[in-house]
């Protein structure tokens, strides 16, 4: 279990550094970080690759902070989209079933690399079952319920 834990651990340190990085960036700016960790360990049977405590004054703060790896599908999002462009301004052809096995037939070193970051960057970006719950703790939450009620009150106010 311990080697399988490394070798996981390994695989996807970078991806974990930018999930714990982005949670405690936005603990920055909605709170108070208390703790960073990229430690992987072990708990109740499950793979822990890291975390990041945090204080917040409003409960519903903890929603930006539990939600802020998205920000990396979103970077990722963009990052394919500009290289599927460019590659497509390069080609006449159309991104399509085609173009994707043309690329596989020419597969490179570098293919390999951008391959690895943008896994890299899906880890990063998922949320993990502690990220949920703190999720809907924050919504549930009186700040949180508050902050609903504003939102769909001026919601019906300027539509």
């Amino acid at each position: 279990m311990k080697i399988k834990l490394f070798c996981r651990a390994i695989l996807y340190l970078v991806g974990t550094f930018l999930h714990e990085f982005s949670h405690f960036a936005a603990a920055l700016l909605f709170g108070r970080p208390e703790g960073f960790s990229i430690v992987p360990r072990i708990e109740g049977g499950a793979f822990v690759f890291g975390e990041v405590r945090a204080r917040v004054r409003y409960k519903v703060l903890s929603v930006f902070i539990a939600t802020a790896p998205l920000v990396w599908w979103l970077s990722l999002f963009f990052v394919g989209r500009h290289f599927l462009r460019a590659y497509c301004a390069t080609d006449t052809q159309s991104p399509g079933i085609g173009l994707l096995l043309l690329k596989i037939k020419t597969f490179s070193c570098s293919d390999v690399f951008s391959l690895w970051a943008g896994l890299q960057l899906l880890w990063a970006g998922k949320l993990s079952a502690q990220d949920i719950k703190t999720c809907f703790r924050g919504l549930v939450s009186s700040s949180g319920l508050m902050l609903i009620l504003s939102a769909v009150l001026l919601w019906q106010l300027f539509r």
